[in-house]
């Protein structure tokens, strides 16, 4: 737990005149601006400072997956310190792990990620996104389609089961004897159990006819009920239901022929013509009515591109990926990349258009930009490497010279060795987080806090600090003091669905039978094995009589 006044060593970042002046074009929506000066630590500060001046969603494009990865757990700590943001509204929209055109479908665990995601941006619950430039790429359906993945089931309401399982099965969960991993749901009787992802428990909901009577959580080893809930939300494990429409649009487009009728007439056709999902069917969902793209979900964001400059060559590079896949496939004019993408230009073009800021760490301010042209100075911080004494005398120093000075470390025990090294050395500090709660650590060693300008140690994920010298801010992270091992151990994990992790596990071991011709994925990795998001019988799609014949890599029969 933070206390309070840990916020306030942020207040004179947030009336720098360049940071006054960006928010102020964000929030007017006055077009883009360009900052520049920003290290990647202060890119956080200031992206969760902004959100809460700008008064509106913000979306961050950065290169690819790694550095929403490393960027993501530094913004949800900067948001915890600063207060101005709620960490649990700054989400990841991740880029798919496989290209299209290759049958192979996305890793099970990016793709809960990306259904849980957009779900939260449809909704409304995602006040910062940060995503790949490959994923704001993708075509997306409207919020209404987004929003109605998820199930949120109340006490006393009515429910048709009927209707509430046939939801479940089409979102990716599995029906099973006995529910244990998330992902599964069992119905016996008048009582459903279910284990959303994401869930700390799953949840047992007891029905009296339609009427949910009580909702609790349970114990999945012991089974034995407890913590009673007024609401239970189930999340989806995909973005892309399975659907005889969505099935019947994509064997449309691959088979070159066409279905028309009544709902009950495409149905019956598809059931009739065996059309079933395959390895990579995924990517084919957008030809079923996806025009759109994320930041249409989120039409008051602004849009931030990080290093526009790298964003540009990524995307390029990604493009012409995909269009080299769509050329070995066979699938000629059938489906096309940008029936699933938005191409380049056309995506730069829209962004272009759209309230924003282009952030660089080092950037040209040209003359005919200074209208638009704000630059920060900032600087890394020094790294010690375990040496304490020139650790502390590098604090009198700053503290000396009027600045604020922060010690951001991942975790309590850390918190409670650095107050020893402090009060070792007899150096004022006091302590921003409670450790042990009530009478704890904390209120037995920050009596040495007594003058005006004293070091603050606070529990936040921040690896790499940053000296602000105009706000006379300096924030040392865990890797400028302690080694890098301990940093990464304690890094902030996402909590992964147990069925992700078997798929994952499954899919891993497969990587090691004999095969030919193995595939590379996004980040380089080889990719072998299982690929789609559910286990079961691979059918390919229809192939029409005319359409060329398929490279050996995806298949028409």
């Amino acid at each position: 737990m933070l206390l309070p006044f840990v916020r306030e060593l942020f207040t004179d970042v947030e009336i720098l005149p360049g940071f006054t002046r960006v928010a102020s074009n964000l929030k007017e929506g006055t077009g883009r601006i360009r900052v520049s000066g920003l290290t990647p630590t202060a890119k956080a500060l200031l992206l969760a400072l902004l959100r809460r001046a700008a008064e509106r969603p913000l979306i961050l494009v950065v290169s690819d997956n790694r550095a929403v990865e490393d960027f993501l757990p530094v913004l949800r700590g900067f948001a915890e310190l600063t207060g101005a943001s709620d960490p649990e509204g700054i989400v990841a929209l991740p880029a798919r792990d496989v290209l299209p055109f290759q049958n192979l479908s996305p890793h099970p665990e990016l793709q809960e990620e990306r259904a849980a995601a957009l779900w939260k941006i449809a909704t409304g619950r995602a006040s910062i996104v940060v995503s790949p430039v490959a994923a704001t790429a993708i075509k997306v359906r409207s919020a209404g389609y987004y929003s109605d993945l998820a199930r949120a089931i109340r006490r006393t309401e009515s429910i048709d089961i009927d209707s509430l399982l046939a939801h479940l099965n089409t979102v990716g969960y599995l029906s099973a004897d006995v529910v244990e991993m998330p992902g599964q749901y069992a119905l016996r009787g008048g009582i459903l159990d279910v284990y959303s992802p994401e869930a700390e428990r799953p949840v047992r909901i007891e029905f009296f006819g339609d009427e949910v009577e009580s909702i609790r959580r349970f114990d999945p080893a012991s089974q034995r009920s407890s913590n009673p809930l007024d609401e239970a939300l189930l999340l989806p494990l995909t973005e892309t239901p399975v659907s005889d429409e969505l099935l019947g649009a994509i064997h449309t487009r691959l088979s070159g022929k066409r279905i028309t009728g009544s709902e009950e007439i495409v149905e019956a056709a598809v059931r009739s013509g065996g059309v079933t999902t395959f390895p990579g069917w995924e990517f084919y969902a957008p030809v079923a009515g996806a025009d759109r793209s994320v930041f249409d979900l989120l039409p008051r964001a602004a849009v931030l591109l990080d290093e526009p400059d790298t964003l540009r060559s990524e995307f390029d590079r990604f493009w012409s990926r995909v269009e080299e896949a769509h050329e070995r496939s066979g699938v000629g004019n059938l489906v096309r990349p940008q029936d699933l993408y938005i191409a380049p230009d056309e995506w730069w073009k829209s962004v272009a258009a759209l309230t924003g800021a282009d952030i660089e760490h080092l950037g040209i301010t040209r003359p005919e930009d200074a209208d638009t042209a704000v630059n920060f100075l900032t600087q890394p911080t020094p790294r010690f490497h375990g040496a304490v004494p020139a650790m502390l005398e590098e604090v009198q120093k700053l503290t000396g010279s009027g600045n604020q000075v922060m010690f951001a470390v991942p975790n309590t025990g850390e918190v409670e060795r650095l107050a020893d090294i402090f009060t070792e050395y007899n150096v004022s500090f006091r302590l921003g987080s409670r450790t042990r709660g009530g009478e704890s650590y904390a209120d037995e060693t920050s009596y040495f806090a007594g003058e005006v300008l004293t070091t603050t140690l606070a529990k936040a994920y921040v690896p790499d600090g940053v000296l602000l010298p105009e706000a006379n801010l300096a924030i040392f992270g865990a890797r400028d003091l302690f080694d890098e091992s301990d940093t990464v151990a304690s890094r902030p994990q996402r909590q992964k669905s147990k069925v992700s992790a078997f798929l994952s596990d499954f899919r891993d071991r497969a990587r090691h039978r004999p095969v030919s011709g193995p595939e590379r994925n996004q980040s380089g990795r080889r990719q072998r094995g299982i690929h789609a998001a559910r286990v079961r019988r691979w059918r390919a799609p229809l192939r029409s009589a005319h359409a060329p014949r398929p490279h050996p890599e995806i298949s028409f029969v």
